[in-house]
């Protein structure tokens, strides 16, 4: 009897180990999925730049590279500030124009079809754009570049979407 407990302890060990990496595999997987969310935000941010008259941010890829380490950050703890103590924005160099917009939102199932995006984009830019700091980050004439990134999280009762954006000049 020992013996055969022994062999399922260690058979169920094999198992959670191999899945482990499984599961950061599907969450890095589901969020490429959110491409289309992710242009569908910077199209929003852009066309309410226009409305305002200024230029459009271009996609950066070292601000995607920061937005997609704070989005990871945000699902565990919510803040501007960094587990590490620091701000969020003072991720790019100081001697830029720098900010930082968070955003989440959660769904019992989400399937990543461009229409579940695009209904999620359309919900966080509403909530951003009614956000004076939000809004006022999104139409600074100081940036010229942005990163978006959206990490997906599964949580026991459904998907969190959380998204980072990163602006500068």
């Amino acid at each position: 009897m020992k013996k055969a407990i022994i062999t399922v302890l260690a058979v169920l060990t094999i198992i959670v180990t191999a899945m482990a990496p499984a599961a950061k595999m599907d969450a890095k997987a589901a969020a490429d999925q959110t491409s289309t969310m992710n242009a569908r935000l910077l199209a929003d941010i852009n066309n309410l730049r226009a409305e305002q008259g200024l230029p459009a941010l271009t996609l950066d890829s070292e601000l995607n590279s920061y937005a997609a380490v704070r989005s990871e950050e945000i699902n565990t703890v919510w803040s501007h500030t960094r587990p590490n103590g620091t701000s969020g924005a003072d991720m790019i160099s100081s001697t830029k124009w720098r900010g930082e917009n968070l955003s989440y939102i959660t769904y019992g199932s989400f399937g990543f079809s461009d229409s579940e995006q695009n209904n999620a984009a359309d919900s966080v830019f509403a909530s951003l754009k009614a956000s004076p700091s939000h809004y006022s980050n999104m139409v600074s004439g100081n940036y010229t570049k942005i990163g978006i990134y959206t990490y997906v999280a599964n949580t026991g009762s459904g998907v969190k979407l959380c998204t980072a954006y990163m602006f500068s000049n």
